[in-house]
């Protein structure tokens, strides 16, 4: 099922995949969309109600006002208001860092984060680090270039090169994702073309998630004040955020756990989603359990 929220930021749309149980909402990354989740939502189904949302300005959510990361939790609040608190979240890439922010700010509301290739701050040096894509980021996040390459991509790419260009660079073998997923890609693809805020979402976007990164004690403070138990899933051919960074990450906070997975990238969910559900699932019963005993 999918339909609007009208929630006190503006209107949210999101997908209800059904299940019983604990909310677990899922949280896309950068020019993502709850269609990142197909594959995966419908699987945790056995360990909670699975609920997935587009982020103001990306998938078929209309923007906020601005495109700061304050905004993105803002939004992301309120939906976690609208469900049974507190709720399990699951994000990838922008949306791991938009879930941390959210349990650092908000421990009431957040009870487990589930971090796939969380958006990181670089850490040098990095034999690990991808620099096509490394250099093409720091582009798309500087101010007017990538708002200028932006519109250009839209006004001299079609929606299925778009996507194809995008699956190239987030997932590990592209060939793998379902046809149909790609198909429901491309459709999304070709809807935002109509949409006036369609080339600034990630590029303005980008630049809020730039400023946090430079201020690396303050994210570090953010990191440590999360109190939710923390699983973080990484591809270990992911090329847009770093091993080095993940590992990073977890080592601030030894006692999150860390599962690296071979043969996928950055986006597990989409082009190893069985074994991302089996990952997932797994800890999840694992601290129900644990809680049933306690």
């Amino acid at each position: 099922m999918s339909e609007y929220l009208e929630l006190p930021h503006g209107l949210i749309h999101w997908r209800d995949y059904g299940g019983a149980g604990q909310d677990i909402l899922m949280v896309h990354g950068l020019g993502g969309s709850i269609a990142n989740w197909d594959m995966v939502g419908p699987r945790l189904t056995t360990v909670g109600r699975v609920v997935a949302i587009d982020l103001p300005g990306f998938g078929l959510s209309p923007p906020g006002l601005d495109w700061s990361l304050q905004t993105h939790v803002s939004a992301i609040v309120d939906v976690i208001e609208h469900l049974s608190i507190p709720v399990v979240v699951i994000g990838n890439s922008l949306g791991g860092l938009l879930a941390e922010m959210v349990a650092a700010d908000r421990p009431d509301l957040v009870d487990a984060l589930v971090l796939i290739a969380p958006a990181t701050p670089p850490r040098f040096p990095d034999p690990h680090i991808h620099w096509p894509t490394a250099r093409r980021l720091v582009l798309n996040a500087a101010p007017v270039v990538g708002p200028a390459i932006s519109r250009r991509m839209l006004a001299t790419m079609t929606p299925r090169q778009l996507i194809n260009e995008s699956l190239a660079r987030i997932t590990h073998k592209p060939g793998r994702v379902p046809l149909e997923l790609v198909e429901s890609f491309v459709e999304l693809a070709e809807t935002r073309t109509h949409f006036p805020w369609a080339a600034d979402a990630i590029p303005k976007t980008g630049q809020s998630i730039r400023k946090m990164f430079l201020d690396r004690s303050g994210f570090t403070s953010m990191i440590r004040d999360v109190r939710a138990p923390t699983l973080v899933i990484q591809g270990i051919a992911d090329r847009v955020v770093s091993r080095t960074s993940v590992e990073w990450l977890c080592w601030i906070r030894p006692d999150w756990t860390l599962i690296q997975l071979e043969d996928t990238g950055h986006t597990p969910q989409i082009d190893a989603p069985i074994r991302t559900a089996g990952v997932i699932a797994s800890w999840l019963q694992s601290r129900l359990s644990r809680e049933i005993v306690a």
